[in-house]
């Protein structure tokens, strides 16, 4: 007997609502859902015997996702990717280039080829900069600059501390 039968008696939703009546539950230990789920309820009430619908599961493709997985094709993927970094990633960059370039040219081979030639242009014009910006933003960089911010900011002399005043 290891099965439980809770899940056939009632949804999460009959039984929050219970306890919530029943004084088991405060309402300020309410779930964080339960007031939207009152709000926009379900056309179809959950339960555990509810046959799942027969239908076909659409393919959602956005444009950009094949020119994303020709990049990533080509140039793999860049690792880690930081979400403090308030610089672009290079595919980020690459799609941004992808699209002011789209209409100047009919063919999408054409127009890869060519928004990797302009890239790699300003790359080699840029590439100092990019190098400072990508030192800058690294997480040993990081750890650092926040350790010198903290140790000018707790400068702290302790014989004047423990002297009398």
């Amino acid at each position: 007997m290891a099965s439980s039968r809770l899940e056939r008696i009632g949804t999460i939703y009959t039984r929050v609502r219970g306890l919530l009546r029943s004084g088991a539950m405060k309402q300020e230990d309410k779930p964080v859902w339960y007031d939207v789920y009152e709000a926009f309820p379900p056309k179809i009430e959950p339960f555990h015997g509810r046959k799942v619908p027969d239908m076909a599961v659409r393919n959602i493709l956005y444009p950009e996702d094949i020119i994303r997985a020709k990049f990533y094709e080509r140039y793999g993927s860049s690792g880690q990717i930081s979400l403090t970094n308030k610089y672009p990633t290079p595919c980020q960059n690459f799609l941004d280039k992808y699209r002011e370039m789209e209409k100047d040219y009919a063919d999408e081979n054409e127009l890869f080829e060519a928004v990797v030639k302009v890239l790699q242009e300003e790359k080699s014009m840029f590439s100092s900069s990019n190098e400072q910006q990508s030192r800058d933003t690294s997480m040993a960089s990081m750890f650092t600059s926040v350790n010198k911010e903290i140790s000018q900011k707790s400068k702290i002399n302790i014989a004047n501390v423990l002297s009398e005043k």
